[in-house]
């Protein structure tokens, strides 16, 4: 009688385990819940002051080139709710979804698409990018933060 899968088996199961948990440390951390958030708070017109990338570079708007993104409470027919802006070049409209939890994601964005000086763009692009991954924000005071996996965004209240 060959007992060698039966064996192994325990072992390879408990080796796979470990090895899920060590492939990525800090997801328990990221699955925590953070401080309750009130989706409510996001509704108003909101200035970009920075988006920090991954790579820790922030860009900072400059030249009167402010992005800025208004929430509303106006639900579209998906059930979620709309957003417009400026990327500090062209005119921005879309879809958020935002939680109790902190949880948020953005559907697709419709934008203008206007030519501007390369850091106008280079900013635009980045807030793009950064809302299209956006899993988690956070109102504390006039100050809203998105976060994602592209970087961060630092908005205050206008």
């Amino acid at each position: 009688m060959n007992t060698t899968g039966i064996t192994r088996a325990p072992v390879a199961f408990a080796l796979l385990a470990a090895l899920a948990c060590a492939a990525d440390p800090g997801a328990d951390d990221a699955d925590e819940s953070p401080a309750a958030q009130d989706p409510a708070a996001l509704v108003g017109s909101w200035n970009v002051t920075g988006i920090v990338g991954v790579d820790g570079e922030e860009l900072v708007p400059g030249d009167g080139a402010t992005p800025v993104l208004d929430f509303t409470d106006e639900a579209e027919p998906t059930g979620s709710r709309a957003f417009a802006g400026t990327g500090g070049c062209n005119r921005l409209r879309g879809t958020y979804d935002a939680g109790t939890t902190g949880r948020i994601s953005f559907g697709p964005t419709a934008s203008t698409q206007m030519a501007c000086p390369e850091p106008v763009m280079r900013m635009e692009q980045r807030l793009l990018t950064t809302l299209q991954a956006a899993t988690r924000y956070a109102v504390e005071g006039g100050r809203l933060r998105i976060d994602s996996p592209a970087g961060t965004i630092h908005l205050e209240r206008e």
